[in-house]
């Protein structure tokens, strides 16, 4: 009897095993087809509704110098996702702007700021998500130099007199009314 009841358990369990190897096997196989999808540069994200499959789309069209497409696919995505695909997202974006930003270079200063801006909010936004992100904290610091921050505009004011009073309340012979 003992003999009986372990022999049903392990083949219940070799039964178990077969299904989730079969499961497991399905989902390699959509895997395969969909890193297929993508690399013949197929929108992927037509044949397939999933983050992952938005972002190989968006991946794609900036693949083939589609930028304001890519920027309106990574736009959409940062709105709806959240995690690493966020940071992924934001890190993408961040790229394609500075890209696109180099591309015009120092002699188009019109056109190349605001990208190299944006690019700089981007990082900046994957940096509060994520701060140990080194990548992000490198392109950032490319993204500086090719847009230097401005100074602050208290440092262009001019300094205050030494002893100055700096408040009413803090004034000699004067009083607010109070008793």
């Amino acid at each position: 009897m003992k003999l009986r009841s372990l022999g049903s358990l392990l083949a219940s369990v070799i039964v178990i095993c077969l299904l989730y190897a079969a499961w497991e096997a399905y989902r390699l196989s959509q895997a395969r087809d969909f890193n297929r999808l993508v690399d013949s540069a197929v929108d992927a994200a037509a044949t397939q509704s999933s983050p992952e499959a938005e972002f190989a789309r968006a991946m794609s069209l900036a693949a083939r110098n589609d930028y304001e497409g890519a920027v309106r696919a990574y736009k959409d995505l940062s709105r709806h996702s959240s995690g690493a695909l966020l940071q992924s997202v934001l890190y993408n974006l961040g790229n394609l702007h500075l890209r696109e930003a180099l591309q015009y270079g120092p002699e188009s200063i019109g056109k190349s700021l605001p990208l190299a801006e944006l690019s700089k909010g981007s990082y900046r936004e994957l940096l509060r998500i994520n701060p140990e992100h080194w990548d992000a904290k490198y392109n950032l610091e490319r993204a500086l130099r090719l847009a230097p921050e401005r100074e602050e505009v208290a440092s262009e004011a001019p300094p205050l007199p030494q002893n100055s009073e700096r408040a009413v309340t803090t004034m000699k012979a004067f009083t607010l009314g109070l008793p």
